[in-house]
């Protein structure tokens, strides 16, 4: 049974490594005008939307796209890109797909040779601070009038924003909450968790060897234990909902070490005590990234999961046979457990007035041209619009808590330039713990230590 487990999951998670590596994750690949392969009704709509004139001189938006790596969703960023460009001859617009976690990397590096920005490039509001701090973020506010920038939902505008820049523009929202099995609750008669202490314990239950082989093949939580920006902002959800600020800014703007408490300890040594002690997460933690513990949830191996609703578009594409199956609560604790985390394209700031005017062109037609919504729906993403967030595929159980944690209020943005940092910290800080490197105590000396470091170079 075990053999079977993980060959079908090593089998997903190189379908999607497979998959990321067609789109061209390090290649530029340059979309062709062709908006026959544009989901029903797009093309029109392009066409009805805009037609460039004859004389329009030839500019070309490049854009540097987590989104286009991604699997099922990522062909319609270069559907919307062929519907464009075939509505505008005299734009080129050139994808290419790149990993959200290495994308900051990327940006960093390029930094340095100017010409070799693209033009528009994916960003989220953990990341935006440390773009903005480089300078490359165009204030959308000179691009964007306000008649316009009401058709986003609230608090979306205000996530995009940074020192009254508006540093991106957002495509969809992403706050985290849990979703889980309803069949696997429902035979097990768990109720939904508000406490740290009651997942724990629906964890506990969910975690079993179902076909009695002697070996656990069905775990409560799908956590993602890789030390990378996705479980480095899992175990930053979990802290804030355990009300651990992490950094805040005193009066004066510097910025305040808040790991500093005696009790630290405590959460921190919760999480880890899941994987080092209760053993409620698949064996190899360490290795499990984002695609391994979706796909863990989509086949059934896990009954929770920690996520963004994207995770929901994973497992629907992987097993069709769980519509119907999947409920979402909101991330126990008393605290806000999540920012919005908006998501979206920051626009260059180095790019030419020309690549600019057309590249924000092409983001309105990105978010209004497909009725149908096929990004969103096919991603589990929800749509940064009013009019995307009353769509009909976010309306039932599975999306219930996203949409109870965007109704009761989400972490306000952190203006910290030195977020990506604090973040290697906390991934650091689980994952010697995981591997048995250090004790829970250790590690949590050493994290206050480098904080304390990181928050020189800003204050």
């Amino acid at each position: 049974m075990l053999k079977k487990f993980l060959s079908i999951v090593l089998s997903g998670v190189m379908a999607v490594s497979l998959l990321a590596g067609c789109s061209g994750n390090t290649a530029t690949a340059t979309v062709a005008a062709d908006a026959t392969s544009v989901a029903a009704g797009t093309a029109a709509d392009a066409t009805t939307a805009s037609t460039a004139k004859a004389d329009e001189k030839p500019v070309t938006v490049s854009v540097l796209c987590a989104y286009a790596s991604e699997d099922p969703f990522g062909k319609y960023v270069y559907q919307y890109a062929d519907a464009y460009m075939a509505a505008h001859p005299n734009v080129t617009v050139e994808i290419t797909a790149i990993s959200s976690n290495d994308i900051y990397t990327k940006l960093s590096a390029m930094a340095t040779s100017p010409d070799d920005l693209p033009t528009l490039f994916y960003t989220s509001m953990d990341q935006a601070p440390s773009l903005y701090d480089l300078g490359l973020t165009e204030d959308l506010n000179k691009w964007l009038d306000e008649d316009y920038k009401a058709q986003f939902a609230n608090g979306v505008v205000e996530a995009s924003t940074l020192d009254d820049t508006m540093a991106f523009y957002p495509i969809d929202v992403q706050p985290s909450a849990v979703i889980y099995r309803t069949d696997y609750f429902a035979e097990k008669g768990l109720a939904i968790p508000t406490t740290w202490d009651e997942f724990l314990n629906c964890a506990k239950a969910l975690t079993e060897d179902t076909d009695g082989d002697g070996a656990v093949d069905r775990w409560g939580f799908s956590m993602v234990g890789a030390n990378n920006s996705s479980g480095q902002s899992r175990f930053m959800s979990y802290l804030w909902s355990n009300g651990y600020d992490l950094i805040s800014q005193q009066d004066d703007g510097t910025w305040k070490n808040d790991l500093d408490q005696a009790d630290f300890i405590k959460p921190f040594s919760f999480w880890t005590d899941m994987n080092n002690v209760y053993n409620v997460v698949p064996t190899g933690i360490t290795e499990i990234d984002y695609a391994t513990a979706a796909n863990y949830f989509a086949m059934g191996y896990t009954g929770m999961m920690l996520s963004g609703s994207n995770a929901i578009g994973v497992a629907y594409a992987k097993n069709p046979e769980l519509v119907g199956k999947i409920g979402s609560f909101k991330i126990p604790g008393g605290n806000p457990g999540t920012m919005l985390n908006a998501e979206g394209y920051a626009l260059c700031s180095k790019a030419t007035d020309e690549e600019k005017a057309a590249a924000v062109d092409f983001l309105k037609f990105f978010t209004s041209n497909d009725s149908e919504l096929m990004f969103w729906q096919t991603s589990g993403k929800i749509s940064a619009t009013l009019e995307g967030q009353k769509a009909d595929y976010i309306a039932g159980a599975d999306y219930a808590g996203y949409l109870e944690t965007i109704a009761s209020g989400c972490v306000p943005s952190i203006n910290f330039p030195g977020l990506s940092g604090l973040k290697t910290i906390l991934g650091d800080g689980y994952s010697v713990v995981f591997s048995g490197e250090k004790t829970n105590e250790q590690a949590v000396d050493e994290m206050k230590s480098k904080l304390d470091t990181l928050l020189e170079d800003y204050n």
